[in-house]
């Protein structure tokens, strides 16, 4: 869905100050609550990694770690935005980070869901 609203909002209101901005107005409070599970879940699976006995560095321990800090600077880079964004002036936010966090994010939270979809099995 981010991705629809983000390519299609450059047609229907390309400088963004109309029904885009309400738009994300309703979608950014779903992306940070979404982004506090994706940094949870994360951080549980760092933790369960580094329980174990394994001392070499295996795909596992680096997907859990990259995962971890990666949706820990990207909840970071969309707090920052969004605040800018909602309580103050929309000016305030940066556009290119909106535009990483618009193509990372539905990525990180697919990631996220086949990984918690695979530990449930």
């Amino acid at each position: 869905m981010l991705y629809v609203q983000f390519i299609s909002s450059q047609f229907y209101d390309p400088t963004g100050d109309g029904a885009a901005e309400t738009i994300y107005r309703i979608l950014d409070p779903l992306l940070v609550l979404g982004m506090i599970i994706v940094v949870y879940y994360a951080y549980q699976r760092k933790t369960s990694v580094d329980a174990s006995s394994e001392v070499a560095v295996t795909r596992e321990y680096l997907e859990a770690n990259g995962v971890l800090y990666l949706s820990v600077a990207l909840f970071f880079g969309l707090l920052w935005n969004w605040i800018g964004f909602q309580f103050s002036n929309p000016a305030n936010s940066v556009g290119w980070l909106w535009i990483i966090l618009d193509l990372t994010l539905p990525l990180l939270f697919f990631a996220s869901s086949v990984q918690l979809a695979k530990s449930e099995n």
